[in-house]
């Protein structure tokens, strides 16, 4: 595989310092100049399009910007779609006129490594992107071999370098120097797998996907822009590649994804808390303070909530720019873009494997439906913990629907999903009673107890769960009645 990664101009130097490469290298370096220059006409209309022509004597290239549908795996070098020694040969469309938009000056210097687990070429290109708005130092780190040994010398350099899993392509991030605005996110939401997959292809989609999602939203999360939205977004993405995992876990159970699944966990872990906290404060209690706006007793509570608040902030700011989540967009990457793992699955594995996409669909969804359907009574006579454990149900039916939905033409399988969306989001409202007693009982045994205040906030979120559950079984009869789209 090649496996592209971003690193840091003020640690390029460093490399090749580094004594953990100094018994690897064979053979010595090649230097080479590279000049790349990017053209679209004067109202980007080929960025519009997903698209960028470069330039790179002696030839042109017609390359995908973003992936728009397309299999582009994290940290994969970008889709070369025509080469031609003119853009008249490249034999498609283009604007006219065409005008240049960005260049990059640099030098690409490549090593060959004789690494434990095989050979990997190492090239380092370091140089400058310029535009008329401005110019920015850019490094990219390219690793090149079979995926064992160019994962294992990735994540032995991260603990080193300041080096991650880039959220652009190199284009893409020229382009956002000429507009001054950041690169576009590769993904968002839920995955849509292309037509024809295999079961092993439709993981690697979902991972590569969602692994997307998840890095695009790592900085806005760690530098607490953009309100709660960016930890939501991730938060919601690691849920659903933890439970694509679960989803194809009979197909790929191997080391390699246990491993990419510790490492979600481990986020999941910073995600969680902050979410809470930024539920209770920015929803929860918000609604609170609407109904009792002169009460001073809530101004106390919601200031110990900010402080609690803040510091789970920080927490989840130092893991994602610690080398644990550098090191985790590099396993995802890997078993995204590379496809040896596969070749190491049991018998079981593979068989599951062999099957078609769609019969490993219904098999999924249906016994996910069926445990979710084991609840006989009336939602609103059970207790909290068995609605939760509905919940958790409705969830795992939700997000394995939406990875299968795209494979159902017609309209059956998105109205199947608003009626499923629409029980989980009235269970996910008396959740969060749950959630802001917990959160409360935290501050208490902290010393923030507000006892006054907890029972406002407490009577008030009940008051509506109260609500909520006088209206929660229409939506579950109506799902119920409802025909799988899969069927």
């Amino acid at each position: 595989m090649d496996l592209e990664l971003g690193l840091d101009p003020d640690d390029a130097a460093r490399l090749s310092r580094l004594p953990l490469l100094t018994p690897l290298r064979n053979g010595r370096p090649r230097s080479r100049i590279v000049r790349i220059i990017w053209h679209d006409s004067p109202t980007r209309s080929l960025a519009s399009e997903g698209l960028v022509l470069a330039e790179r004597r002696p030839e042109w290239r017609l390359e995908r910007l973003l992936p728009n549908g397309a299999v582009w795996p994290p940290g994969a070098p970008p889709p070369v779609l025509a080469t031609a020694r003119t853009p008249d040969g490249l034999e498609r469309p283009l604007p006219d006129p065409l005008v240049p938009v960005a260049a990059f000056e640099g030098r690409a210097r490549s090593t060959d490594l004789a690494c434990e687990q095989g050979a990997v070429v190492m090239t380092l290109l370091t140089g400058t992107v310029r535009a008329v708005a401005g110019e920015q130092r850019v490094c990219r780190l390219h690793l090149e071999g079979a995926v064992q040994p160019v994962q294992a010398l990735a994540v032995a350099l991260a603990g080193e370098l300041r080096l991650a899993v880039p959220r652009a392509c190199l284009a893409a991030e020229a382009l956002a120097v000429v507009s001054g605005v950041p690169p576009a996110a590769r993904h968002h939401g839920s995955p849509e797998l292309p037509a024809g997959c295999t079961v092993a292809d439709a993981f690697a989609y979902a991972v590569g996907h969602l692994t997307d999602v998840i890095l695009h939203f790592a900085p806005a999360a760690a530098a607490g822009r953009d309100g709660p939205d960016p930890v939501h977004q991730m938060r919601v993405a690691v849920r659903r590649l933890r439970s694509a995992i679960k989803v194809f876990g009979r197909a790929v159970g191997s080391q390699e994804v246990d491993e990419a699944n510790a490492g979600l966990k481990a986020l999941a872990a910073m995600l969680a808390p902050t979410r809470d906290w930024d539920v209770f404060v920015t929803e929860t209690f918000a609604a609170v303070a609407d109904a009792f706006p002169h009460e001073k007793h809530l101004q106390r509570l919601l200031a110990a909530a900010e402080r609690r608040r803040r510091a789970c902030h920080a927490e989840l700011r130092a893991f994602l720019t610690s080398v644990d989540f550098h090191r985790l967009g590099i396993e995802l990457a890997c078993l995204a873009g590379g496809t040896e793992w596969r070749q190491t699955l049991g018998e079981t594995e593979q068989a599951e494997l062999a099957s078609t996409l769609d019969e490993f669909a219904a098999r999924v969804l249906s016994r996910r439906l069926k445990r979710l359907l084991q609840v006989e009574t009336e939602l609103a006579a059970l207790e909290p913990g068995a609605l939760h454990a509905v919940r958790l149900h409705a969830k795992r039916l939700r997000y394995a629907a939406e990875i299968f939905a795209p494979l159902y033409p017609g309209k059956a399988a998105g109205r199947y999903l608003r009626r499923l969306s629409r029980v989980q989001d009235r269970l996910g409202s008396l959740n969060d009673v749950s959630v802001a007693t917990n959160l409360l009982a935290e501050l208490a045994r902290n010393g923030g107890s507000q006892a006054f205040a907890s029972g406002l906030v407490l009577g008030f979120s009940g008051a509506h769960a109260a609500r909520t559950r006088d209206r929660i079984d229409d939506v579950w009869q109506k799902f119920r009645r409802a025909t799988p789209f899969w069927e």
